[in-house]
């Protein structure tokens, strides 16, 4: 490096005064800058900022912080970074649902498909990570912000011209806040509070994005949408009281995201035909829905994204009508029986879209389950199978040929009170599992039966199962007495978490498990006390993992 740069490093590291984030934050910008002029410029930045801010908090360090928000790419990235202050402090934000969110405002470029929009959103989270502007949250598909951070985005968003943020997330609000200036807010974040009305009218007529989750939400008067004709993105999920979506909702001509999950509204109002631009619909665990009005779906000729996993109106109702939304690609849905799955697999788009989510709930009709027309969706995540109180086994195909691509995107596999299984072998096809949730499975012996993997040739010795797996979770499983008869690798285990299982004695681990990673395990003191272990060197290598309850 130029011999003179080292000098002005020094100079910048006396701006960023002796501030450990400003610093690391920084020196992150700096990176890549390798001439003279790129670092004498970068000084006169540093130094004109902190003479422009007004006395007060953040003076010192928020115009050193903006050095790295100024040298972001482009305006897309710096309007995504700024997105993410209208989440409350100290949240863990999903990266997916914050990527449909720039998706519904516009950020992303026009692309073909909304795979490639989505993959854009989570190269722009790559790079606000990879700029300190992010950090990383304790499970893979979550970040966060900063405090600081977060108080600098909204310092920024405050000294905008052309944005103009309303953020009172999570600080304990009961009633709708009160402003002097709505006409000019473009985003507003009440989120996590505990509003229970809104019964006044805000007269916003630049307004774009509203969050209103996880309030306690009972009322929201008819009219109080009527001044709002930009907003693109409504937020009302996890407001558990809410009951009743008022018509007056059909007057957001402009709204293409609209998330109603966690919500206990009963029906969907007709008028909602008026939402033509709708591109994003989220009716998950709205358990209470009971009537959705005929045509109303199909109405949605923009619809992208249909989100009906855990949702009380059938999906297979409403099958039908998806087959016309030529623009839908994404579904989450849920099942009640057998012969349901059966009956929608019948149809085109549940082959042809991005089915993300699947819940199998209630089954009644089957005490044995095949599941090779799941295992043949591309786009399949997460798989649920719950309260499926009749079901004993979930067939493993025999002729399953390799290379077939079986369940080769899920990552995700929840089963609950399915108290009939007595193993989930069939976990086995799925080569990139990163999550496997088993909670309150009564009759369940084991978790992989070397029996059953005997009867598929291509799974003979497979030494890579588990090979992706980062967290395992085991609660309330009274018969269990093995996860697997022989130790394994687990390259990627991160959690293991073991509760009321009284007879699981021995974990699938040796020396050699887990090597390199930071494997904590969680459980009763009692059952760790008991637990059986290979050798000597394995229960050297794993006691300091063990975190009790």
């Amino acid at each position: 490096m130029h011999p003179d740069i080292c000098k002005l490093a020094e100079a910048v590291v006396e701006e960023c005064a002796g501030l450990p984030l400003t610093l690391i934050t920084i020196g992150r910008a700096m990176a890549s800058k390798k001439t003279l002029r790129e670092w004498e410029y970068a000084i006169e930045v540093l130094r004109q900022s902190a003479a422009s801010v007004l006395p007060g908090v953040g003076k010192e360090m928020y115009p050193k912080l903006k050095f790295s928000y100024d040298c972001l790419p482009d305006e897309r990235f710096r309007s995504c970074f700024l997105y993410c202050s209208l989440y409350p402090e100290d949240y863990f934000i999903d990266k997916d649902e914050l990527v449909d969110f720039w998706i519904g405002e516009g950020f992303l470029d026009k692309h073909t498909n909304l795979s490639s929009a989505r993959n854009q959103g989570h190269f722009i989270i790559g790079s606000l990570i990879n700029a300190c502007l992010l950090e990383k949250g304790h499970r893979n598909d979550r970040v966060k912000m900063h405090d600081v951070i977060r108080d600098m985005a909204l310092w920024i968003a405050g000294e905008s011209e052309k944005e103009k943020f309303f953020v009172k997330s999570g600080v304990q609000l009961k009633e709708q806040p009160k402003a002097k200036k709505w006409e000019e807010v473009t985003r507003m974040s009440l989120m996590g509070n505990q509003i229970e009305n809104l019964t006044e009218i805000l007269e916003c007529p630049k307004l774009q994005t509203l969050f209103l989750g996880r309030n306690d939400l009972k009322v929201i008067m008819n009219d109080f949408f009527n001044s709002m004709p930009m907003l693109r993105v409504l937020d009302l999920s996890y407001n558990v009281n809410l009951e009743e979506l008022l018509v007056g909702i059909a007057k957001l001509v402009s709204l293409e995201h609209l998330n109603l999950s966690e919500t206990r509204i009963k029906k969907l109002p007709v008028e909602l035909k008026a939402l033509a631009k709708l591109k994003y619909l989220n009716l998950e665990w709205t358990r209470d829905l009971e009537m959705i009005p005929q045509q109303l779906i199909s109405s949605f000729s923009k619809l992208q994204v249909l989100k009906m996993e855990r949702c009380g109106y059938g999906c297979l109702l409403v099958l039908e009508e998806m087959e016309h939304l030529k623009y839908l690609n994404v579904l989450t849905l849920s099942f009640k029986s057998a012969s349901e799955l059966e009956k929608a697999s019948r149809f085109n788009k549940f082959f042809s879209c991005a089915i993300e989510r699947v819940c199998l709930e209630y089954f009644r009709d089957s005490r044995s389950l095949n599941i090779m027309a799941l295992a043949k969706l591309q786009h399949l995540c997460t798989l649920r199978l719950s309260r499926c109180w009749d079901l004993e086994e979930v067939k493993i195909e025999r002729n399953i040929t390799e290379g077939a691509g079986c369940f080769h995107s899920l990552r995700t596999v929840i089963l609950d009170e399915c108290n009939h299984l007595r193993d989930v072998s069939w976990v086995t096809f799925a080569p990139h599992l990163e999550e496997l949730y088993i909670l309150d499975c009564k009759g369940l012996e084991e978790i992989i039966s070397e029996e059953k993997l005997g009867e598929v040739a291509e799974l003979k010795g497979n030494s890579n199962l588990f090979s992706k797996l980062e967290i395992l979770h085991l609660w309330g499983l009274p018969k269990l007495k093995t996860i697997y008869q022989h130790a394994l690798p687990f390259p990627q285990l991160k959690e293991i978490y073991i509760r009321r299982c009284p007879m699981l004695k021995k974990l699938p681990l040796n020396s050699n498990s887990a090597k390199g990673q930071r494997l904590v395990i969680f459980g009763e003191e009692g059952w760790w006390k008991d637990v059986e272990w290979e050798d000597e060197s394995t229960k050297i290598a794993f006691l300091p993992s063990f975190r009790p309850f």
